[in-house]
């Protein structure tokens, strides 16, 4: 089969033009890499006691952070597990967060289980189902 030939007068995309000079397409989304916080000049040190600094890099269900979101590097990063694992440890940062929203689950019953509870000698057997 034969394929039908172009018109090389026509632009392929109508908005290329109108766009920025030598705007490419698939570049246009383009995201800076971000540094790390913990490198260069006048970072902050990881310390095991600084629980406000730990603490942004630990989620609201207490995991840690992974550093592809946290933009910190391989070697700070592992740092920063062990001074969060020392911290907690040390009882200065909980494992699991304990307080609940009280939109994400209703409160459980009560149970009582005080005189109304039927005893076992009581229950019909289901031997005997007469």
């Amino acid at each position: 089969m034969a394929r039908p030939e172009r018109n090389s007068e026509r632009s392929e995309r109508p908005d290329a033009e109108a766009g920025a000079e030598g705007a490419d397409p698939k570049k246009a989304f383009f995201k800076r890499r971000k540094s790390c916080p913990f490198t260069g000049k006048n970072a902050p040190a990881i310390d095991w006691k600084d629980v406000r600094t730990l603490g942004r890099y630990v989620s609201e269900r207490g995991k840690m952070m992974p550093s592809r979101i946290t933009s910190v590097c391989q070697k700070k990063q592992r740092e920063l597990a062990q001074a969060i694992k020392r911290s907690r440890y040390m009882a200065l940062m909980p494992y699991i967060r304990t307080e609940m929203d009280s939109s994400s689950r209703p409160p459980r019953p009560e149970r009582s289980y005080g005189g109304d509870r039927p005893e076992r000698s009581e229950r019909p057997s289901r031997n005997n189902a007469e």
